[in-house]
């Protein structure tokens, strides 16, 4: 598989979704949150415990949190989610987070496991612009690498991958856009899949 990279404005777009800013980080995200839906207990930048191994858990963070914390997480977050994640995040509250560590993790771990499993799912991201594959991570790092699960839910991301394979790359935007059609009273994450059109677009420009 090629050393893929994505762009400076892919990373700030994926952080800015996940958590807006450093300052913000710490006022509001430093502790472990539930964001609701379908989430599990989430640290650092957009890192969700209830969709990770424990094996993974122990590999992201060690040496960023202390032992103690990670056994925390482990033993109350890793394969929660949904509601009954809300219940999880609430008693964990007694972990910190630095942003430090948050964004230490996330450049080392996070983005090389997201590149590579958006280059796993989809064909021809060696010929797409860093800003195209940033987008197309962003997106991958919000919904799972989910472009050949079945169900209306799924229809855009099926379409992405069709597109991707045929080459396509100007139709990628418009499925972006209309997968809105699923979140009608999620602005964040509306917000977010018009950045990661916009991205995308920019990429086919300047390609």
């Amino acid at each position: 598989m090629p050393d893929l990279t994505i762009s400076d404005a892919a990373i700030d777009l994926i952080v800015f979704a996940e958590v807006t800013s450093g300052a913000y980080y710490v006022r509001h995200y430093q502790r472990p949150t539930w964001p609701g839906e379908s989430s599990g207990v989430t640290i650092g930048i957009g890192y969700d415990c209830g969709y990770v191994t424990e094996t993974e858990l122990r590999r992201d963070w060690a040496g960023l949190l202390p032992p103690g914390a990670i056994n925390a997480l482990v033993h109350s977050a890793v394969g929660i989610h949904g509601d009954a994640a809300e219940a999880r995040a609430r008693g964990l509250q007694g972990i910190g987070v630095p942003w430090s560590a948050a964004m230490a993790e996330f450049r080392g771990n996070e983005l090389p496991k997201w590149i590579a499993r958006t280059s796993a799912a989809l064909p021809n991201t060696g010929r797409l612009h860093p800003d195209c594959l940033g987008a197309l991570v962003s997106l991958t790092y919000n919904r799972g690498a989910s472009y050949d699960l079945r169900g209306a839910r799924y229809a855009e991301m099926r379409a992405i991958k069709q597109h991707m394979t045929g080459g396509k790359f100007e139709r990628i935007p418009a499925e972006l856009r209309a997968m809105v059609r699923l979140w009608p009273r999620t602005k964040g994450l509306r917000l977010r899949r018009e950045a990661e059109a916009k991205l995308f677009e920019q990429g086919l420009r300047n390609g």
